[in-house]
């Protein structure tokens, strides 16, 4: 270094006058290093120039790229999000199709239920009614489900495998209603399964509908019977409405046409249900207004029938319009159906007497009584309490004559209670 930065003396000559100025060897190295820096950081500056334009277009390359990954990425997740919308979208739709369906099945199949389960309970409260007057010697049934008559014949095909039958064929027609295809791949398992759920539910909506046919359709050959038991048809007591205008004779619940609840047979099981309880409704409002009771709900004896007998007061033979029970005195008289009392005084030869009309030509009448508890015009529920037995009248004791008539023609009142007694013993 010694040798490279010798002592060195700057002479300067000015107006004649010589100046000269000393440098160090230490002088001359910090000066060297002063220029060389100057120099390094020219040559950086200089290259820093000369490939800054390619360093800022290199950048711009990489933020272009960066910002395209960024733009495809944003895309993706916006198509995804559109299809998922697109996909919630296509099964909500199917989602309220199908609730609609089921709901709008549902509300008939709900209305047929209510209406059947509403017929049953007035027949069981009928059937209760009758329990407690008993047979016509007030004879409680031994055991509540005995049935008195098979009112229907054996059937061929029993009814399990009926049921299995009609299970079938009501999961083909689901099958064939509820089989599309779902068009987009991904809401396909989805849409399947809702759809396999709504075509059991339809199956299951099927049978019910069957079932509740077949129960009503038992329940009106039992009732038909009990009618057929009194002496009385049926086809006299269930009238077809009278339609004064039949241009304007139309009604039924309002259905929107978009809304596809079922199909032919659908319909066809839920009208042949409809119907049936409809029928049903009609027998059970006729069957209350028949007397099947007992006018005596306690202990009795039945002393005399209906028709041709030797007369208990001159031993000639008469017609008896009724039946006489035998009990003790001043036990309770009471209505055996119910009905307004359109008379309670005192007639000719039966003494203190009850006449009760039931409506549909129904009218019962109690006689020989010791004691009226009702006046006319005042409404009776079956059993409630219209006299107490007595002997007045005709009579060699005490008694109650008890005569039913339909259509002012007497009828054996035996009938009647024998009927009632398949109603509660059945």
């Amino acid at each position: 270094m010694s040798r490279l930065f010798k002592e060195r003396q700057i002479y300067h000559r000015s107006d004649g006058v010589v100046h000269f100025i000393s440098m160090s060897s230490k002088t001359q190295i910090a000066l060297a290093i002063v220029v060389g820096a100057a120099l390094l950081w020219v040559a950086y500056a200089s290259v820093n120039v000369v490939f800054k334009e390619q360093i800022i277009v290199a950048k711009e390359n990489d933020f272009r790229i960066m910002e395209t990954g960024f733009s495809k990425r944003i895309q993706d997740a916006q198509r995804a999000y559109d299809d998922v919308n697109s996909l919630n979208g296509i099964i909500q739709q199917e989602f309220d199709k199908a609730m609609r369906e089921i709901s709008a099945r549902h509300q008939m199949l709900e209305n047929t239920v209510q209406r059947k389960a509403v017929i049953d309970q007035s027949i069981s409260t009928l059937s209760e009614g009758l329990a407690q007057a008993g047979g016509p010697n007030g004879q409680k049934p031994l055991n509540g489900n005995r049935v008195m008559v098979d009112v229907q014949p054996s059937e061929p095909t029993p009814r399990q495998s009926r049921t299995s039958k009609l299970r079938k064929e009501a999961a083909l027609e689901s099958d064939r209603r509820y089989s599309a295809n779902s068009e987009n791949a991904i809401t396909a398992n989805a849409i399947d399964t809702m759809r396999n759920a709504a075509a059991d539910l339809y199956t299951e909506q099927i049978l019910l509908f069957a079932s509740v046919e077949q129960r009503a359709m038992q329940e009106i050959d039992e009732l038909r019977l009990v009618l057929a038991t009194t002496g009385v048809s049926p086809e006299r007591l269930i009238t077809p409405a009278k339609i004064s205008n039949t241009a304007l004779a139309q009604g039924g619940p309002f259905i929107d046409p978009s809304i596809d609840i079922g199909s032919p047979k659908y319909f066809q099981r839920a009208n042949r249900a409809a119907l049936a309880v409809d029928e049903l409704a009609a027998l059970q409002k006729a069957i209350n207004h028949v007397p099947l009771s007992s006018p005596i709900v306690g202990s009795r004896r039945f002393t005399s029938g209906y028709g041709i007998r030797r007369d208990p007061i001159n031993g000639r033979h008469s017609s008896h319009h009724g039946i006489d029970f035998a009990a003790a005195w001043a036990s309770p008289i009471t209505a055996t159906a119910a009905g307004i009392v359109r008379f309670a005084g005192t007639r000719s030869g039966f003494g203190r007497t009850v006449e009760i009309d039931h409506g549909n030509g129904f009218v019962t009448r109690y006689a020989h009584m010791n004691r009226i508890s009702v006046k006319a015009g005042q409404k009776v529920k079956l059993h409630d309490k219209v006299g107490e037995l007595g002997s007045s009248g005709r009579s060699t004791g005490p008694h109650v004559h008890y005569e039913i008539l339909f259509r002012k023609k007497p009828m054996n009142p035996s009938r009647f209670i024998e009927a009632g007694r398949y109603v509660f013993e059945s």
